[in-house]
């Protein structure tokens, strides 16, 4: 009878012996023992188990040969097979009973000859989901965003849009392919960034990767205040009074005008003589004329001048002789 023994590493080792002159059967037979090696990274992950706990291990070979076995191991060996061509499947699974990987290799199981077949047991092909949430005390970030992406390790960046509400954001994002990326993600208070992280994650098929960002403390924005002052004192208004003169004969008369600075604005003159109301003016008639009817002796003359609002007011005198 022909002996050919193949080991499977992950790897997979075939074993061939010679066969036998007048002695065997009309197929060889062999043998496949099976070595599984597994590497997994721990980051934000799904809630399934990915650690490999078992392993079933099928093969096709000539003739229409089957073989079908499972191990807990790290390496079976398979014997009895017939030489040639097999092709060989490895399922990994967790604890659970749950696939989580799958690897296939061919191997040429060949009378007197060790053949090694590799077989690497990688996560099932397909799409995931991402489920984020953001928290921030409200109070902080009056005018909250949030600007988040998946880095894959080449291609696009895929964008992840939040919902907000008052103090958090959540974020679902569907049909993601399996694999690692890099998440980024930042608080923006007015487009002004606050916090943020950076976090690997991992995206499984079937299963829903979820994470939650708490941002309590988070720098608080700033801004720039530009403030203009106006005074607005209500100081008294400088008023003064041109065209008199010291004496002034009888029977004559004399025009007295009254002023204030143009930054004062309009206002309105009241004009008393010897404590008398005699006339009232404004800005675009400030003159005075006094008549030819003052009798000899001694005259005081005062104007007095308010703004339109009443806040601000001034005064001023002069003092002539009617000879």
């Amino acid at each position: 009878m022909r002996a050919i023994k193949t080991v499977l590493l992950l790897c997979l080792v075939i074993l061939a012996s010679c066969s036998m002159p007048g002695i065997g059967s009309e197929e060889g037979e062999g043998s496949i023992a099976v070595t599984l090696t597994d590497g997994i990274a721990r980051t934000l992950l799904p809630p399934i188990d990915m650690i490999p706990a078992s392993f079933d291990i099928t093969g096709t070979g000539p003739g229409g040969k089957t073989f079908s076995r499972s191990t807990t191991g790290t390496s079976l060996t398979i014997s009895k097979l017939v030489f040639g061509t097999w092709n060989v499947t490895v399922s990994a699974k967790n604890a659970s009973g749950t696939v989580i990987g799958q690897g296939t290799g061919t191997a040429t199981v060949v009378t007197g000859q060790q053949t090694t077949l590799a077989i690497t047991v990688t996560p099932i092909s397909g799409t995931g989901t991402l489920d984020l949430g953001v928290t921030w005390t409200a109070a902080d970030v009056p005018a909250p965003s949030i600007d988040a992406q998946l880095l894959p390790s080449s291609g696009s960046p895929i964008p992840l849009a939040f919902t907000l509400a008052a103090g958090s954001a959540g974020c679902l994002k569907t049909g993601i392919a399996s694999g690692y990326y890099t998440l980024t993600l930042k608080l923006l208070d007015n487009g002004v960034l606050v916090m943020g992280a950076v976090e690997v994650v991992r995206i499984v098929t079937g299963q829903a990767t979820s994470g939650t960002f708490d941002f309590t403390q988070v720098n608080k924005g700033t801004g720039t205040l530009i403030v203009t002052i106006t005074p607005a004192n209500a100081d008294p208004i400088t008023v003064t009074i041109s065209g008199q003169s010291a004496t002034l004969s009888a029977g004559s008369s004399m025009t007295v005008t009254s002023s204030v600075p143009a930054a004062v604005g309009n206002v309105t003159y009241v004009w008393y003589l010897n404590g008398e109301p005699k006339a009232t003016g404004s800005s675009a008639s400030p003159s005075f004329i006094l008549g030819d009817t003052l009798s000899a002796g001694f005259y005081r003359l005062d104007v007095t001048a308010f703004t339109v609002d009443g806040l601000r007011a001034g005064a001023a005198t002069c003092s002539f002789t009617v000879l």
